[in-house]
């Protein structure tokens, strides 16, 4: 046993020279059994000096992975992570969470560590908005650590009442990192692909703490990125924030309390009190937003937030009229027409809820019906709001048959599928509005009658279309489809049928178009052909000693 406790004592030894060279060559990587060498003396002996080694290696590999990717890299810094992970935490534990009083050293002690923990963390946040040379895993690793760091702090920090406090200043410095990451690509949606933003969007949705102070006092950061970073940057940032919140919140003012939180499961300990301050909540989330739109957004972007804007964001805001000239710009677009189709929802919310007065609503309604409309995949969105917005019977008479007319002539140069959606539209916007029957029952016309309604007119109260007549509906009762031929028959009949149900017609395509004509049942199945039967294909015109085909077609 002597010669065993010998070589015991030997190693012992040969550790304490190795530990003490390897502080001193702290410029270049370490090996997996160095760093675990150096993690177990601080966990073992708490010698302290090796965080300074251990937190420089970090940096190191954050430098190398910067330049290029190398997996061998990636692995140990995963390990060295994970190593400083548990110390820290064990460390903060035994000293940082216990009140001291009178005992200087173990103040200077405490700072100290605190000052290489808050040096760890700034590292983490850095390997989280730094694009590495590739994608790494030790960056998702990163993240989890950096939320279990928030979940251990507010450990903590405990009051003598029992209620635990939120680590503000570490879940914004989070936050801050995961905005800024750049580790993707904006999409066609106006979202990202950015491998972080998706990692925190699955920890985020579950937990109500993490939602709350996600932006507490966010709006002060977007504003000074705004003066600081190019429009590329700004766009990314955007993308990030729509692809965190386009899923919705757990708001809800009446079972708030019974949402899970991320910072503690422990029932005996309370949650911090302004958890549910629901009018503090509203107001922040609303200054974020806000400041956001302000960015210079893509295209797609202003179109991803109208898409979400009346269910997912306007429920959270303390005053949603805020959105008022951010809406009324984008309805007010002339460039794109989707837009301002999408604008619609949100600006119905306003007007229906809070009391937002627009003079110009529907001569601006009206400007949107044009042949591209009939072509885009937001109709059937528009033909639902246009629908709810001429439901009134005190609209007009003249502004209704603006809409109506316009629409049968737009429907002249549609396609099937679009006129499908027309016909049955007009005929409910006639039966609501009886007054504008004189548009096909007007007998009292002169024979050299002329259209007086005026396409070109973008106001609807102008465009004599109350003095005209429906004479596209007669057109169209020769189209080609026959599904449409026979659908607009109904303008020939007594106007007994009740009104059509829309749904029952917005979704139609091509496709559907030609599956029902595929599938329908005829009755007889020898169906009678009329033809001319030919003796021969081909002739030969003796006289100009030309090939013909039939009557009327030559060949040379």
């Amino acid at each position: 046993m002597a010669p065993k406790r010998k070589a015991t004592k030997s190693n012992t030894v040969q550790k304490s020279k190795k530990s003490k060279s390897v502080i001193s060559e702290t410029n270049s990587l370490l090996s997996v059994e160095e760093l675990t060498n150096l993690s177990n003396e601080i966990d073992e002996s708490l010698k302290f000096n090796n965080f300074v080694i251990l937190v420089n290696q970090f940096s190191l590999i954050k430098d190398k992975l910067t330049e290029k990717h190398d997996s061998e890299v990636e692995v140990l810094g995963r390990k060295l992570a994970a190593m400083l992970y548990k110390n820290f935490n064990k460390v903060n534990d035994e000293f940082t969470s216990k009140p001291v009083k009178g005992n200087e050293e173990k103040k200077v002690i405490i700072k100290w560590i605190l000052d290489k923990y808050a040096t760890f963390k700034n590292l983490i946040n850095e390997f989280i908005r730094t694009k590495l040379a590739s994608p790494t895993s030790l960056q998702l690793d990163l993240l989890d650590i950096m939320l279990n760091f928030i979940k251990s702090e507010s450990q903590r920090k405990v009051t003598s009442e029992d209620t635990i406090s939120f680590p503000t200043v570490t879940y914004k410095s989070l936050i801050e990192s995961v905005l800024q990451s750049n580790h993707g690509e904006i999409l066609y949606d106006g979202t990202t692909n950015n491998f972080i933003i998706l990692e925190f969007v699955e920890t985020f949705q579950k937990y109500w703490d993490l939602q709350f102070y996600f932006f507490n006092n966010l709006s002060d950061t977007l504003s000074s990125w705004k003066q600081e970073k190019s429009e590329s940057e700004l766009q990314a940032i955007f993308a990030n924030y729509l692809t965190i919140i386009r899923n919705g919140l757990l708001f809800n003012e009446k079972t708030l309390e019974d949402e899970p939180v991320w910072i503690s499961s422990s029932k005996e300990l309370k949650l911090p009190p302004a958890l549910y301050k629901h009018n503090n909540f509203k107001l922040q989330y609303q200054k974020s937003l806000i400041e956001m739109l302000s960015y210079p957004l893509l295209q797609e972007q202003y179109k991803a937030v109208l898409l979400i804007l009346h269910k997912r964001i306007i429920p959270y805001m303390s005053q949603p009229q805020s959105l008022m000239d951010f809406l009324t710009d984008c309805y007010d677009l002339t460039d794109d027409l989707i837009v301002p189709i999408l604008a619609l929802n949100s600006l119905y919310e306003l007007m229906k809820n809070y009391n937002l007065e627009y003079p110009d609503f529907y001569t601006k309604l009206y400007s949107l019906l044009t042949p591209e409309l009939l072509y885009t995949k937001y109709r059937s969105r528009f033909f639902r709001l246009c629908d709810l917005f001429l439901t009134s019977t005190h609209l007009s008479a003249s502004l209704v048959a603006s809409f109506i007319k316009k629409l049968a002539r737009i429907s002249l140069a549609s396609s099937a599928s679009g006129v499908v959606i027309i016909i049955p539209f007009i005929y409910n916007l006639l039966k609501r509005h009886p007054t504008c029957m004189l548009m096909i029952h007007n007998t009292d016309v002169a024979t050299d009658y002329v259209d007086p309604f005026n396409s070109d007119e973008n106001n609807p109260l102008e465009t004599k279309a109350i003095k005209s007549s429906l004479w596209e509906m007669e057109t169209l009762m020769s189209h080609y489809h026959p599904n449409v031929a026979t659908l607009v028959k109904i303008y020939g009949e007594p106007f007994r049928k009740p009104s059509y149900n829309m749904e029952d017609f917005l979704d139609w395509s091509y496709n559907s178009l030609l599956q029902s004509e595929y599938e329908r049942r005829f009755k007889d199945k020898n169906s009678a052909l009329e033809f001319e039967q030919f003796d021969k294909l081909f002739g030969t015109n003796s006289e100009a000693n030309k090939t013909v085909l039939m009557e009327g077609w030559t060949f040379v």
